[in-house]
């Protein structure tokens, strides 16, 4: 079994201890069934099947065009970059290798579509938005990186301005980890350099889906195939992740995991104390109907009428920490403070 500790010693990527996608996907399918109810045991299995996914994909590129030209990581960005997994995740993920795109783009995105669909093969749909290491926007080297989020900074747009949010998550999982970080401290330090920039983040997501109405009850999907059900993600981990993505982003943590990013913020601002007990009670909930989980979009959906009254109660009240929360950080990013 590929080890998860490699990808701290640079570059080194151990043989994969599997022959094909299809045997990484049966034996991923059995573990993951046996620890769905444990969050954190299901990210690290989850980083796990993609290392060997990765490491397969590798070897097969290296096959046909030769050993990788350049030094190169590469990083998950998302649920998967937080480490905030359910049973089931699509793809999202990125390249940053060392030289120029116009020389080693062209292999690094044939090493992107490969794992592409080796991970499409293993049970990671791919991502309908194309956030993926395969598609020259997330594909570059470290210099048109910072070419890259200049470019998004420049356009100073919706989309462009979500592309920078959605790479702050970006976490590596193989190779060279200097080169994601000094991508990372490039954006830390436009920001620092145009304060400006915090708030047009934040104006970004300035939408928050409500979870419970003035009267205390929650409000589930009314139609369609969730009717009845609650969107745990919309209603109650982004209110979290967007607040202390932002902070991060302000105070220049790499943490990616928004439960690591807590308790670093939390020293700085004390409205983030005692938010990561919220946030760890919604993951807990998510894992209570993991059994139930059948699809990606259901991950996302908790049953309303199937909890029972402390459920409801624990869930009202980290709907609103996580409500505060992300208000507090609003008010503080825009002011400007």
């Amino acid at each position: 079994m590929v080890s998860s500790s490699f990808h701290q010693e640079g570059d080194y990527l151990p043989p994969p201890s599997f022959q094909s996608y299809e045997e990484i996907k049966r034996a991923r399918d059995k573990e993951t069934r046996e620890i769905a109810k444990h969050s954190w045991q299901l990210n690290e299995a989850h980083d796990k099947w993609v290392l060997e996914t990765t490491a397969l994909a590798v070897k097969h590129v290296k096959s046909e065009r030769g050993t990788a030209p350049a030094h190169f990581v590469f990083f998950l960005m998302g649920s998967a970059g937080r480490k905030e997994q359910g049973v089931f995740s699509d793809q999202d993920h990125g390249i940053v290798f060392e030289g120029k795109d116009d020389i080693y783009q062209e292999y690094f995105l044939a090493l992107g579509a490969e794992i592409r669909e080796g991970m499409a093969v293993v049970g990671y749909p791919r991502c309908e938005g194309k956030v993926m290491a395969s598609h020259p926007r997330w594909c570059h080297g470290k210099e048109n990186w910072k070419a890259q989020i200049d470019q998004w900074v420049k356009e100073d747009k919706w989309a462009a301005l979500r592309h920078l949010l959605t790479f702050i998550d970006a976490r590596p999982l193989i190779g060279k980890r200097k080169l994601l970080k000094e991508v990372k401290d490039y954006v830390f330090y436009l920001v620092e350099e145009e304060p400006y920039l915090l708030t047009r983040l934040s104006q970004n997501i300035s939408y928050l889906h409500q979870g419970v109405n003035a009267f205390g009850k929650l409000l589930p999907d009314e139609k369609g195939p969730y009717a009845g059900s609650l969107h745990i993600k919309d209603v109650g981990f982004f209110p979290f992740v967007h607040a202390m993505r932002l902070l991060a982003i302000k105070e220049g943590v790499h943490e990616t995991s928004t439960l690591d990013r807590i308790q670093k913020i939390e020293e700085i601002y004390p409205f983030a104390e005692g938010k990561e007990n919220s946030f760890k009670e919604l993951l807990k909930l998510r894992a209570d109907f993991a059994e139930k989980q059948n699809s990606y979009n259901d991950v996302h959906y908790i049953p309303i009428d199937e909890l029972t009254k402390t459920q409801k109660q624990r869930l009202k009240s980290a709907l609103k920490e996580g409500k505060h929360l992300f208000q507090q950080t609003k008010k503080l990013v825009e002011s400007g403070e």
